[in-house]
């Protein structure tokens, strides 16, 4: 196979010796059209700028946090918004022979397609922070507008970070100032029913339970005495009473009452066969009796009030009014006693329930109150960092490399398409040159003259050299690569 492909080379080398034009007009033509198309391509210049975005550390802990790849994607589309890419064409004055063929999205999208911006966000570490970068580039036709326009973008993209991060500060601030409001609330809502709730059970409450118990076991002992006393004074009451009632009976007042009542009895009932119950004597018979019934009732139940009794019976009467009176006031005293200690053992029953709802009001309390005190920290961090950010433009952005004017064209890569016109032509030159020996009609080659005998035999040619002709070096070495053997002369030999 690499003797046919040497002996090709070599056929199609002594074509082309044969016919020059057939492959360096070709080869001219594509080389000539290939310059010209070079020299005529608009030349594109970059222009680059690389920003450093470091994170908000004010409020990185008053909201979750975004992350940094987020973060760089917003203010990307942000930048590449379709309102800001037009008042770009309009203040640099791009693509104008375009404007009035295309519709504001295409445009916008023309010259989102002219501006590149890769954001490269790294992760936060125990040593470094997340700190990312931005590389900005944007390709024109003009050396100062694409420096100009890149600059401005750098301009945009700080004038984005810095507005998203006063929206996050002024944001976390309202959150802060609200959730601070809503627990300022339900610590007010819990003070008014921490109040009422005392209000409620002021009896019960856990600091008096000990007085309680003590009040408690005082009143019970006061009762057990009252008791005993009352009844002791009872049975002495019971016992003057006694001592009274037989005093009385047998004394001389309350014999005569009894003695005229027996006789007027008497008399009664002798006339009452007589007369009617109607008759006048009758009906002052039974006046007398009844009078004097009362009268001895009165002589021995009341005889305090009588003026008459002798000095002991009016000392036992004394004694008894007194110790009556007593006993009121005995009973009475025991019945707020017994009331008392019926209240007291009713608040006692209810001190856990009391002592269990006002440990969970101050556990609630206690953790409103944490929750305040935390959030009110975070609320005054939050205003801080947004008057921080209001007041410092471009603390976060560092322009590590600023935009330059570029003072070559980025594209298009001119010796990189000269070496690609001359491969071009150069093959060019060998398709001309196969395809002017492919047209020729004579007899090329052994090759030819084989398809055209058709394997008969036109006449033989003894291989002949002649003695005295010298044959090249090239045509000998030709030969050699290509396998070719020459038998030997007798001059030779």
């Amino acid at each position: 196979m690499l003797n046919d492909l040497l002996r090709n080379a070599i056929y199609y080398a002594e074509a082309f010796a044969k016919r020059p034009l057939f492959a360096i007009v070709p080869g001219a033509t594509v080389l000539v059209v290939a310059l010209a198309a070079i020299l005529l391509l608009p030349r594109t210049y970059q222009s680059e700028a690389l920003l450093m975005v470091e994170p908000t550390p004010a409020s990185s802990n008053l909201l979750p946090e975004t992350v940094m790849s987020e973060q760089l994607q917003f203010i990307e589309q942000r930048v590449l918004a379709r309102e800001k890419l037009l008042a770009l064409a309009n203040e640099f004055d791009l693509f104008p022979g375009a404007r009035t063929e295309m519709s504001t999205t295409m445009l916008a999208d023309l010259v989102r397609q002219h501006i590149n911006i890769n954001t490269v966000a790294a992760e936060p570490s125990a040593r470094h922070a997340a700190t990312s970068a931005m590389r900005v580039a944007f390709r024109s036709d003009s050396a100062e507008r694409t420096a100009a326009v890149t600059s401005r973008l750098v301009e945009m993209i700080i004038e984005e970070n810095r507005r998203l991060r006063i929206q996050r500060a002024t944001e976390a601030t309202r959150f802060l100032e609200l959730e601070a409001k809503t627990l300022a609330e339900r610590i007010a809502q819990r003070e008014a029913e921490w109040r009422d709730f005392v209000a409620a059970n002021a009896d019960a409450m856990p600091a008096r339970v000990t007085g309680l118990e003590s009040e408690l076991h005082e009143r019970e002992r006061e009762a057990s005495t009252q008791a005993a006393t009352l009844a002791a004074l009872t049975q002495e009451i019971q016992l003057s009473e006694v001592e009274l009632r037989t005093a009385m009976q047998s004394s001389e007042p309350v014999a005569q009452a009894r003695h005229q009542l027996s006789q007027l009895e008497a008399e009664h009932n002798s006339k009452s066969v007589i007369y009617s119950a109607e008759h006048p004597e009758m009906r002052s018979l039974n006046q007398r009796i009844e009078s004097l019934r009362q009268r001895i009732a009165l002589g021995i139940t009341t005889p305090a009030q009588r003026p008459d009794l002798p000095p002991e019976l009016t000392m036992i009467t004394e004694r008894i009014a007194i110790g009556k009176r007593r006993q009121e006031t005995l009973q009475t005293e025991h019945a707020e006693t017994i009331s008392r200690i019926t209240e007291l053992r009713d608040i006692l029953a209810r001190a856990p329930a009391v002592q269990a709802q006002v440990d969970a009001f101050e556990r609630d309390r206690a953790g409103i109150w944490r929750a305040s005190d935390d959030t009110n920290g975070k609320l005054a961090a939050a205003r801080s960092s947004e008057r921080l950010e209001i007041a410092d433009s471009n603390s976060q952005v560092q322009i590590i490399e600023q935009p330059e004017v570029p003072l070559y064209p980025a594209s298009p890569n001119r010796k990189r398409l000269f070496l690609l016109a001359l491969a071009a032509a150069f093959g060019a030159g060998i398709g001309g040159v196969y395809l002017g020996d492919s047209l020729q009609r004579t007899i090329r080659g052994s090759f030819d003259l084989r398809n055209a005998l058709a394997g008969s035999t036109l006449v033989m040619i003894p291989d002949w050299q002649p003695q005295n002709e010298r044959r090249k070096l090239v045509d000998v070495a030709l030969d050699w690569l290509a396998g070719v053997r020459h038998p030997k002369t007798q001059a030779n030999a």
